[in-house]
């Protein structure tokens, strides 16, 4: 049969146990939330990246729309000039 000494050296070693599983699971808590607030970055910059790529896709388009309608008005324009000179020339 076990002393009471022998019981609470026992006690305190399932004590000391019990206190080393919570830091452990303390810090398994604390790396887990490390990672997902590293993973919760990483997400952040990829979003972030992809809207400033999207923007700069758009503003492109946007420029290539404008380059376009600048070209039909002067390619329209040079048609209008010719047709008036036409115009002219025939009524002279």
């Amino acid at each position: 049969m076990p002393s009471a000494n022998q019981d609470q050296v026992e006690v305190q070693r399932l004590r000391d146990q019990i206190a080393q599983m919570q830091v452990s699971t303390i810090k398994q808590i604390a790396q887990l939330k490390a990672n997902a607030t590293l993973r919760e970055a990483e997400a952040k910059r990829k979003y972030v990246e992809l809207q400033l790529q999207l923007k700069a896709e758009a503003t492109t388009r946007e420029a290539e729309a404008v380059v376009e309608a600048t070209r039909k008005y002067d390619e329209l324009q040079l048609q209008l000039r010719n047709m008036m000179k036409m115009f002219q020339q025939n009524q002279s």
